[in-house]
């Protein structure tokens, strides 16, 4: 019953997408996120990439080490898109969707021949071994701080004594300090491996998949029958020695690319689809000639309007009006917006104001970005269009709102289509 209630649940999910083109399971940090990059640029080409062109056919996945917590806490600090599916705690924990629903069938494989006081009773013997924060000890994950010197000896010492106390399991040291204890089923992998077969089974499984990753707890990834991989260019030494110790030149590619740029290069690598993200479409228009009207365009036109309006607010697009008739153009005479507050104003209005702001941003380190977005033709050529709009500036936190828009189609414009309406509303679970 739990199987079939499961299965039941991922249909759900994806009965109202065709089979997907492409599915990409990253690595979170210093792959998906540069840590080193307080303006987050490289993820935020990825998120309106993503948004723009593949989130209408394709599923995106976060494998990390990270817990449900710290998974949580990287989510209020960076510009993370919400993920079709979250593999957490390397690999031993899968949820699905905004709700984080676990997946009840993994916790039951991953039971299967582990015993997690045995494990702790094992590892008290190695004082060596120096537990990470609570949070990161979980149910099927045991996490310790070991030094790199002594890592080979602890983790030969440690696997053989579990063994003779019937207990198999798998040690995984990445990063030259991380040190975890999992079931012998558990990884990022293994996660890997069974999603793959989940979806198979049940008709979702996609034509491609891409897999990225930046250390030594990835390379299973690498490794999963049927995938594609990229190595983004910051990539720490123990993955580039395994990489280069193998020969994996079809299916494996070296990204010159830091994190989310390595990513992007990808795409393009392997002929997945678009590369150009939206920024750089909107500084040279002549990328988007020659496009038809197809599923996704009022979404893509939804990214690169709201994309054009942070550029020209952080006055990184010329101040003329040849450069705003980009965002007056697509608006019907007769469109209205709705704000947060309740207010309704006519469009064209509220965009004269903007306008006047050109540079208002600058300096500031101002973005934005925008999650959970989709399409629903209506009829024909009339498009619903709803979404999550995020925006930080300065460091701070993030403050959003969700929105709908109607969206008509209008030929000569940058995606076929022209806006007839918009309404803002205030968000109650920041």
């Amino acid at each position: 019953m739990q199987q079939q209630a499961e299965s039941i649940r991922m249909e759900e999910r994806f009965r109202a997408k065709d089979v997907p083109e492409l599915t990409i399971v990253s690595d979170l940090d210093l792959t998906m996120v540069d840590h080193d990059d307080p303006s987050h640029q490289s993820l935020l080409n990825f998120n309106s990439l993503w948004a723009a062109e593949y989130s209408h056919n394709s599923t995106l996945v976060y494998s990390t080490g990270r817990s449900p917590q710290r998974y949580r806490e990287l989510k209020r600090q960076v510009p993370l898109l919400t993920p079709a599916i979250v593999v957490l705690s390397v690999g031993t924990e899968i949820f699905y969707g905004k709700s984080l629903e676990p997946d009840l069938s993994w916790i039951k494989l991953l039971d299967e021949g582990w015993d997690r006081d045995i494990v702790l009773e094992e590892a008290k013997m190695f004082p060596q071994l120096r537990f990470q924060e609570d949070s990161e000890q979980r149910p099927h994950k045991v996490s310790f701080y070991l030094d790199k010197q002594d890592a080979a000896r602890v983790q030969e010492e440690l696997f053989s004594r579990l063994k003779q106390r019937g207990i198999d399991v798998k040690l995984i040291f990445s990063g030259g300090t991380a040190f975890d204890v999992l079931p012998k089923m558990g990884g990022k992998g293994e996660a890997l491996a069974y999603l793959m077969r989940k979806m198979k089974k049940e008709g979702w499984l996609s034509k491609n998949v891409l897999v990225c990753g930046d250390s030594g707890n990835d390379t299973e990834l690498f490794l999963v029958e049927g995938v594609k991989g990229v190595i983004v260019s910051n990539a720490q030494e123990e993955l580039i020695q395994w990489y280069s110790s193998h020969n994996f030149v079809n299916n494996i590619y070296h990204a010159s690319e830091r994190c989310a740029g390595g990513i992007i290069q990808a795409l393009e690598h392997y002929d997945f689809g678009p590369y150009n993200p939206p920024r750089k479409r909107i500084k040279e228009p002549e990328l988007q000639s020659g496009r038809l009207l197809d599923i996704g365009s009022a979404k893509r036109e939804v990214i690169e309007f709201n994309l054009f309006l942070e550029m020209w607010l952080c006055g990184h697009i010329p101040d003329s009006d040849q450069n705003y008739q980009r965002v007056v153009e697509v608006i019907d005479n007769g469109a209205t917006m709705i704000y947060p507050w309740g207010r309704q104003s006519s469009l064209k209005e509220s965009l004269d104001l903007v306008r006047q702001k050109h540079g208002l941003m600058s300096g500031k380190n101002f973005m934005t970005w925008i999650d959970n977005i989709e399409e629903k033709k209506l009829a024909e050529g009339v498009y619903l269009v709803t979404w999550e709009s995020w925006e930080k500036f300065n460091g701070g936190e993030h403050k959003g709102y969700y929105a709908t828009a109607i969206l008509l189609s209008k030929e000569k414009t940058p995606n076929g289509v022209q806006w007839l309406r918009v309404h803002e509303t205030s968000r109650n679970d920041e």
